[in-house]
């Protein structure tokens, strides 16, 4: 019986999903000192349009952790950081913001929020992998274990959005 149960458990493990990490402050100062690296360096006040979707869990939870890690505003470099959450659906306020944070879970809205933000020539970032592999997101950043930054190139091209050649020798572009 033990046995049994034992297979089961393991089987139940390998048919869960894996999640996806929670933005963490770590990532939060990774993508504000990233802003600095632009060509085109924003400073100041700069809201992040942090783009979920309240049906989606995992999306709402990472919306809601980022905007409490923002608080009314996180000095990150030269930026202060002001988050604006922003309904995936509608993409309403996206218009004021200076950058897009794309949460978890979007999946199917990635090719929505892509020429959205394309055509605001504005960085969009995630912690969301899927939006990488897609080409729908600009950047990706992941502070634990060590500190990871992914570029799509393609994204990056499409959104009018450039580094520094300093930055560049520092990422990984796909």
């Amino acid at each position: 019986m033990n046995k049994v149960l034992g297979v089961a458990a393991a089987m139940a493990l390998f048919a869960i999903p894996p999640a996806f990490a929670d933005v963490t402050a770590k990532d939060v100062q990774v993508i504000g000192r990233s802003l600095g690296f632009l060509t085109e360096k924003p400073s100041g006040r700069l809201t992040v349009a942090i783009i979920h979707a309240p049906a989606v869990p995992e999306s709402q939870k990472e919306a809601e952790g980022l905007k409490g890690l923002l608080g009314d505003g996180l000095a990150a470099g030269a930026v202060t950081l002001v988050p604006a959450l922003v309904p995936a659906d509608t993409l309403a306020g996206l218009e004021t913001a200076g950058v897009a944070f794309v949460t978890t879970g979007l999946g199917p809205r990635h090719e929505a929020i892509f020429e959205a933000t394309k055509g605001r020539r504005m960085l969009s970032v995630t912690t969301d992998p899927t939006c990488m592999k897609a080409a729908k997101c600009v950047m990706s950043v992941k502070a634990e274990p060590k500190v990871e930054i992914i570029v799509s190139k393609a994204a990056a091209d499409a959104s009018q959005v450039a580094f520094q050649p300093a930055f560049r020798m520092m990422i990984t572009e796909q």
